[in-house]
């Protein structure tokens, strides 16, 4: 992006970028960096190998659609995470629950 605002202020692109066409660089670039801190955290729980698959399998499940077996295996290990917790009995789903909540309440 600021290869071309340069470009831009030294006048060497003749074509004036409106507001809208900046707006929409800032926005992808972004997207961008949101999608790779996303990638990023989710490489803590599935092992960054997995990560892209894991989230591409949580838009799949989100949006109602079947999950090919490589996308669900990715998940594995937050699968694995959550039944610790069932396994720990109602204080361990409780716990669960008060950090989800804390969790949803920072967002």
């Amino acid at each position: 992006m600021d290869f071309i605002k340069n470009m831009y202020e030294e006048g060497l692109v003749e074509k004036k970028l409106d507001e809208d066409a900046w707006a929409n660089i800032k926005a992808r670039k972004a997207e961008r960096l949101s999608q790779d801190r996303n990638i990023a955290l989710y490489g803590y729980l599935v092992g960054i190998e997995n990560a892209q698959r894991a989230i591409r399998a949580a838009e799949l499940i989100e949006n109602g659609q079947s999950v090919p077996s490589t996308f669900a295996k990715s998940l594995a290990p937050i699968i694995e995470m959550i039944d610790d917790f069932v396994a720990a009995g109602p204080g361990g789903i409780a716990r669960l629950r008060q950090v989800h909540k804390s969790i949803k309440k920072n967002r």
